[in-house]
């Protein structure tokens, strides 16, 4: 119990050293609010495109995927999402904050999380159905981000206009590329995947930094309660209705054990640019993505504990 702590633990550190790396560098005046806003650009423009196709088209997608779970996770994320927007329509006055926390109660940081709390849980074995997930489940990820900050832009939705805001989204377009490469298995020359694969390692750190840079605690005051729901439905409501439901179905070890990972990782780094890209809540983003990341190294855990006294896992 105490080795998946420490790994939950090591697994989200980092992005709280990043943060406030971040936080230090606008105390210290080194970035301006215009420059941080060209970084953001550059990240969700540049770095996270090459991330999402580097992260899919390295992937050992060699393990065997079960059909029926394959439908289940989908169906269940479906599940969540829609749970979310009800919760957030009936609850939330404004848009922008109701699509800030919708993503942030479906949306999880797999890329972070996934393959090094899974390996330690259940060994080399368990890495190749959890690559699999994660190029199915995080594409579906940011179309449902995209569909979801357009709806709650403020104004009017136009069915053409969110047609081609998700079809010309960064993130899904790199995702499109790196599915078609392994589609169609398309080589790509190491001189090129080289500076692919560093960009792509970049992404995350620069998003962080950015959004540590920008945050301010008064942020978490205005944005209180729904910070709290956010986390609660991101770290306990989503994945309590996805694990009760996994182990009623007759899941069990790896399968049942990636369910976790999968409805019950922090909130996505990306989450906190795309918010600021698309005129969500940035702020209500941000102090989702911070404290869902400092709770998650317990919930995580409890989640692990529970479901191995069940013998389950």
């Amino acid at each position: 119990m105490l080795t998946n702590f420490l790994i939950a633990v090591e697994a989200v550190l980092p992005i709280f050293l990043v943060i406030l790396l971040g936080m230090g560098a606008r105390r210290l005046k080194l970035l301006t609010d215009l420059e941080l806003k060209h970084v953001n650009n550059a990240v969700f423009q540049v770095m996270f495109p090459f991330m999402m196709f580097y992260n899919i088209y390295s992937a050992d997608v060699t393990g065997v995927l079960i059909p029926s779970y394959f439908l289940f996770c989908v169906g269940m994320l479906f599940v969540v999402y829609a749970l979310s927007t009800v919760y957030a329509v009936l609850t939330v006055k404004d848009a922008p904050s109701r699509g800030a926390l919708i993503q942030a109660s479906y949306r999880g940081n797999l890329v972070l999380m996934g393959l090094p709390v899974m390996q330690n849980l259940m060994g080399e074995e368990a890495l190749g159905l959890t690559t699999i997930m994660l190029a199915v489940i995080v594409p579906l990820y940011n179309i449902l981000a995209v569909i979801t900050l357009e709806v709650f832009r403020g104004g009017k939705p136009h069915p053409a206009h969110m047609l081609k805001k998700i079809l010309t989204n960064p993130l899904i377009l790199g995702a499109a590329a790196g599915i078609l490469a392994v589609a169609f298995r398309l080589e790509v020359p190491e001189v090129f995947l080289k500076p692919v694969s560093q960009v792509a390692a970049a992404a995350t750190p620069a998003a962080l930094l950015v959004m540590g840079a920008s945050f301010y605690f008064r942020s978490v005051h205005e944005n209180f309660r729904n910070i709290v729901c956010g986390v609660a439905g991101k770290l306990i409501v989503g994945p309590g209705i996805a694990l009760a439901a996994g182990y009623l179905m007759g899941f069990r070890g790896i399968p049942l054990a990636l369910l976790i990972v999968i409805f019950g990782a922090p909130c996505a780094v990306s989450s906190y640019t795309m918010a600021q890209q698309m005129d969500s809540n940035a702020e209500l983003a941000a102090g989702c993505l911070i404290f869902s990341s400092l709770f998650s190294s317990v919930t995580i855990c409890g989640w692990i504990f529970l479901f191995r006294q069940l013998g389950a896992i």
